[in-house]
């Protein structure tokens, strides 16, 4: 994807958050979903084979942001270190997601996606950590068929 693309992509997801963040009550702040709102930045992800090897898909110094807003839309960007020959490995999606309370899952609707196989997906992720700073979770559908565990920060 070019980036101009890309740009384009994150401007309507920011402005459809925007507008939908206007429109909807917020969650209660106890709630797993009333915790999650914000603004997330990527820290790490261990990424495991189906024959148990793990690898590091993001590289040195990756760059990436998850934001999610009070009407359950979300966007979120990973940028990962530049390769010599194939450039930066990036992926970025927007949609709507849902909280399922009781068994700990984000599930996200992608709406637009950089993997255009995950374009109209239904993804869910497993919770594993959820506190005021730091929000860890299981992704088992990535885009290279490994199970991923993914760490991201608060920043707001």
């Amino acid at each position: 994807m070019e980036r101009r693309e890309f740009l384009a992509l994150l401007g309507v997801a920011a402005a459809s958050m925007q507008s939908a963040a206007q429109a909807e009550p917020a969650h209660p702040a106890e709630s797993i979903a009333g915790r999650l709102i914000g603004t997330w930045s990527f820290v790490s992800s261990v990424n495991t084979r189906k024959d148990g090897s793990t690898f590091d898909r993001w590289g040195a110094n990756p760059k990436g942001i998850f934001m999610f807003d009070r009407s359950g839309r979300y966007a979120q960007i990973i940028v990962g270190s530049e390769s010599r020959v194939f450039g930066a490995k990036n992926t970025f999606s927007f949609g709507t997601y849902t909280v399922d309370e009781v068994q700990k899952l984000i599930v996200t609707h992608t709406d637009a996606s950089s993997t255009s196989k995950f374009i109209g997906s239904t993804q869910n992720r497993s919770i594993l950590l959820l506190t005021a700073g730091e929000l860890k979770y299981s992704n088992p559908l990535t885009s290279h068929g490994a199970v991923a565990e993914v760490l991201w920060k608060r920043a707001t």
